[in-house]
């Protein structure tokens, strides 16, 4: 049970949501305190604009509706909603005047019940404006049809006649294209959420989801003049998502992570490298003349890969050069997703996460239809399939609502300036001048059409968009405060700085001018800034480009030491069913007579660099972790394995992250010196990972290093209603960027940190690496029995076998002098004090180095041996398969072959023991599950413990019969 400080530091990270809330309700508290001592409102009102434009205006409504956060003090008398007001504003108000003429036109009709106003409209469009005007009217529909089903305090259409009136007008021939004509049936009906209750008008919708459903009707209907057949149109991919998803179950969907072997494969000399696959698909390469010479563990799986003598090894195989990318959607559920944007291939990351924006409400859109088809469709092209009878369209919903926020953090701008500058892209879609896609692949079905078309897209919409992101934003504001239906929203006007600001009366401290609203300059603001001067500043543009990646580099010192502690505390000490029900609160609780803040917040290290890289991770890193493996952050309840660095289970995620953050820093360096500043690798000096500070890495905390970097080389103005205008002097602080984080940082050599269960020692690779580092002899047979007799109950022989375990996997990892006494080592070396632990004198007094697997294996024979006196299963982990029963004749000729070794009988009865627990257990069960039919003499020749005997044995006998015949070979 927890004590002392660990109980209490278990306890502040159980309880650190309430602390949070805690201290929330005290600040809160305290801003109320002191706007009640203010004369004024204008520190309430200061504080409102601060809020709405990080959460939005519909998010703070409802906050200060909800009774249980008790806010409504923040909103002064004067900004109070007037009943029957209406709270949701027109954003599409920012298409112009052609928008604004319709929807009033639409609102005549309304309330006329007639179709005149319309037929005006239409019959008095400007010839240049008739491809925005059939967007125009479906939107204005939607705002003055649909959107009034859910406003009791509004009228409501005039009833079925008058609904079958527009029915009959939108319908007409030429009036509409027929995706639009079908779009603007459903609107009128309230229909086009069958599917997706997010997407229908509904009473008591809240405002934030019906703001982001008017965004998805926005681009439906910008998409529905540009489904296909629209002879190569940019928009086209999206439409087809939107409208015919049967068409694009092969596509290699836009924003979607590649195959990066193609591109690796490009950057190698083809002339000396060939690829190979391990037995699981994981590939690998040998340079040089391309022959393997050598067999090592693959980096995923663990099993052997490689070859002997220039052969490859027979269960290994030429990697095919076939591009794997996926088609479909691949990036899993979106609370798995990276907190920040991140870039893929062309695309920056702001650029990429807008695409995805398009992306998700293209497919929202394709979600929300009740027809089987389409579902059908949509739900082929998600990877890993959803479980059956999930909602699709609640699946890319929960992808937009994460996209937005990704997209806000990329450009620094709050929940309604985003929305404003959606609409503003969607209304430039419409009015541009489209340069046909001619011979461009619209079905993606190669990574190269998708890249040329993502590139399209990109010049197309996205590049004017964002050089000029803050101006739209601002004059997209005033068109909002001008409309005349939210004059009346005081809350509104107030927060955005529409009308002009009275004297003060409270003072000069208390001047509005002096507490207007200042946007603040971000990193995400400058990244998308600097794209079109990549070229000229190629250091900054690199490192901004990898920032995702860089800031949790931060992290992997911590992360090392943690793992290094894990792994001298447990390491061959703790097996895996224990480690599964060994939390992290109990690890926590045990590090009493140390620093046990140091290893929560090392704990709290990995967590943060693992929210901040596991898509990437995950798509792109060397080693990826299994679909089954635990993907979330680490909690008090989480099982220690999911510490743990091994190469399998929970432990590939710690072991993966450590290797892409490596991999991360490595990359960036290559890429600054060979690529920018022409200098080798070959010629920066390395340090090792378990050396690595601080001070060595590209370490830097974005909030307290690189924001303040950035925003000490910007220079802003603030003009009321005008917003902030910032500029950046991107050359110097490109020369102290790279002074800061860059000049002097060494390569840093990856050397594997992993855990080694303690029933791996048993494995017969690890029998045979000891080998290798040290030459084996036999001890000799009187020692042996000397041992034995000192031993005298179990508990004692398990004992010293687990100590002799913890010895091997140190000799394995550093191997030691042959004749050097065991008890030396474990006391010099190991300080482990030998008189405790090996029990035995004689073991102490004339074992060596050279002789451990010997006495290994003698404790292991005499623990099966008094096992089975005691009729216990001696190897319960071992597969079932291989505890068959021998027939009476194979038990006879079994017998016969056994007296003809005679003095090699204790050799074999020892080399089948390590056969049994080293190859035929549950862990092996993928690589073994074809050995019940082999020979068993010939399965223990191939792995290298067979040995050499007077006589062959008989051919009867396999590896199912294993346990059977050593059962009988040790006379239990």
């Amino acid at each position: 049970a927890p004590t002392g400080r660990a109980s209490q530091h278990a306890d502040n990270l159980e309880n650190s949501a309430r602390q949070r809330q805690q201290i929330a309700h005290r600040l809160a508290q305290a801003a109320n305190n002191l706007c009640e001592a203010m004369t004024s409102p204008t520190v309430q009102i200061f504080l409102i604009k601060e809020i709405v434009h990080r959460i939005g205006l519909d998010r703070f409504r409802l906050a200060i509706a909800d009774p249980t956060l008790e806010l409504e003090w923040i909103v002064p008398d004067l900004l109070r909603h007037d009943e029957g007001e209406d709270a949701i504003p027109d954003r599409f108000i920012v298409l112009g005047e052609s928008y604004r003429t319709t929807r009033e036109a639409v609102t005549n009709a309304v309330l006329s019940s007639s179709t005149r106003p319309l037929e005006e409209v239409v019959t008095n469009t400007d010839r240049s404006l008739k491809h925005v005007a059939p967007v125009g009217l479906l939107l204005s529909l939607y705002r003055e049809v649909t959107m009034c089903q859910a406003e009791s305090s509004q009228f409501q259409p005039t009833g079925a006649e008058y609904l079958a009136k527009l029915r009959d007008f939108v319908g007409r021939r030429g009036l509409l294209r027929p995706d639009a004509s079908r779009l603007a049936l459903q609107l009128l009906g309230n229909e086009q959420g069958a599917a997706l209750a997010h997407v229908k008008v509904s009473p008591g919708q809240s405002g934030m989801v019906r703001s982001l459903a008017a965004l998805v009707v926005h681009f439906a209907c910008v998409l529905s003049q540009c489904a296909p057949p629209t002879s190569g149109h940019p928009l086209e991919v999206f439409a087809a998502l939107a409208f015919k998803p049967d068409t694009m179950r092969k596509a290699l969907l836009p924003t979607m992570p590649e195959d990066d072997l193609p591109a690796i494969r490009n950057a190698l000399p083809e002339s000396n490298t060939h690829w190979y696959e391990c037995p699981n698909g994981h590939r690998y390469y040998v340079a040089n003349c391309g022959s393997p010479m050598q067999e090592y563990q693959c980096n995923v799986c663990r099993v052997r890969i490689g070859g002997t003598s220039g052969t490859l090894d027979t269960a290994n195989r030429v990697a095919s050069a076939a591009d794997q990318s996926e088609s479909g959607h691949i990036l899993g559920a979106a609370h798995l997703r990276s907190a920040s944007a991140v870039p893929e291939r062309d695309l920056n990351p702001a650029s990429c996460a807008l695409m995805r924006i398009l992306l998700h409400m293209s497919l929202v859109w394709a979600a929300s239809s009740s027809d089987q088809g389409k579902l059908a469709a949509l739900a082929s092209i998600i990877h890993p399939a959803l479980p059956v009878g999930a909602n699709i369209g609640q699946f890319f919903w929960a992808h937009l609502e994460y996209d937005i926020q990704v997209f806000g953090r990329a450009v620094g701008k709050g929940f309604d300036d985003i929305l404003l500058s959606i609409h503003c892209l969607l209304g430039g879609m419409t009015n541009a001048n489209v340069n046909p896609s001619a011979g461009l692949d619209l079905r993606l079905s190669s990574r190269e059409s998708r890249r040329q078309w993502e590139g399209g897209i990109q010049r197309q919409y996205f590049t004017d968009f964002f050089q000029s992101i803050d101006g739209t934003v601002n004059a997209a504001r005033q068109a909002l405060h001008n409309d005349d239906r939210l004059k009346k929203d005081k809350l509104m006007r107030a927060v955005f700085e529409a009308d002009a600001r009275p004297a003060s009366e409270g003072g000069r401290h208390l001047d509005p001018y002096l507490w207007c609203y200042r946007e603040r300059a971000s990193v995400g603001d400058l990244t998308h800034r600097l794209a079109p001067q990549k070229e000229k500043y190629r250091v900054l543009f690199e490192f901004l480009h990898d920032e995702h990646k860089l800031r949790a580099l931060q992290y992997l010192p911590d992360i090392v030491q943690l793992q290094q502690r894990l792994v001298a505390r447990f390491s061959r000490r703790i097996d895996r069913r224990t480690a599964e029900a060994y939390t992290v609160k109990r690890l926590l609780s045990e590090f009493s007579d140390l620093d046990e803040r140091a290893v929560g917040a090392m704990v709290t290290a990995y967590n943060s660099a693992w929210s901040l890289v596991r898509e990437s991770l995950y798509q792109h890193g060397r080693l990826k972790p299994p679909d089954d493996c635990y993907y979330g952050s680490v909690s008090l309840e989480s099982p220690l394995s999911c510490l743990l660095p091994t190469a399998e289970g929970y432990g590939c995620n710690p072991s993966a992250l450590v290797e892409y953050l490596v991999s991360a820093h490595n990359g960036f360096l290559e890429k600054y010196y060979r690529g920018i500043r022409n200098v080798s690798t070959s010629d920066i000096h390395s340090v090792l990972l378990s050396d690595a500070t601080h001070a060595q890495l590209i370490s830097y905390d974005g909030s307290r290093h690189l924001l303040p970097l950035v925003l000490s080389h910007c220079h802003y103005t603030v003009e009321p209603g005008q917003g902030m205008l910032v500029q950046y002097d991107l050359a110097a602080l490109e020369k102290h960027l790279e002074q800061r984080f860059i000049i002097g940082r060494p390569m840093v050599d990856m050397a594997e940190i992993r855990l080694v269960f303690s029933e791996d020692v048993h494995n017969t690779s690890q029998m045979v690496a000891l080998r290798r580092r040290i030459p084996q002899a036999e001890l000799p047979k009187a020692s042996q029995h000397d041992i034995l007799s000192e031993l005298r109950d179990l508990p004692q022989v398990c004992s010293v076998i687990s100590d002799l375990e913890i010895t091997i996997g140190h000799l394995i990892a550093t191997g030691g002098r042959p004749d050097m006494m065991l008890a030396e080592y474990m006391d010099n070396v190991l300080k482990m004090k030998s008189d405790a632990k090996l029990i035995s004198q004689k073991l102490s007094h004339c074992c060596r180095l050279e002789n451990i697997l010997s006495v290994w294996c003698l404790l292991m024979v005499e623990r099966s041996k008094r096992l089975a006196m005691l009729r216990e299963d001696a190897f319960d982990d071992v597969a079932e398969t291989f505890k068959e029963e021998l027939q009476p004749g194979d038990r006879e000729d079994l017998e016969s072959w056994l007296a003809a070794l005679s003095q090699h009988r204790d050799t074999f009865v020892a080399a089948l023991l390590e056969f049994i627990v080293g190859e035929l257990n549950q862990r092996n069960a993928k690589r073994n599950h074809a050995w019940p039919d082999w020979q068993l003499m010939e399965a223990m020749d191939s792995c290298g413990i067979g040995g050499k005997y007077p006589k062959e044995m008989p051919d009867a006998l396999q590896c199912r019969h294993a346990v059977a015949v050593w059962m009988i070979a040790a006379r239990c």
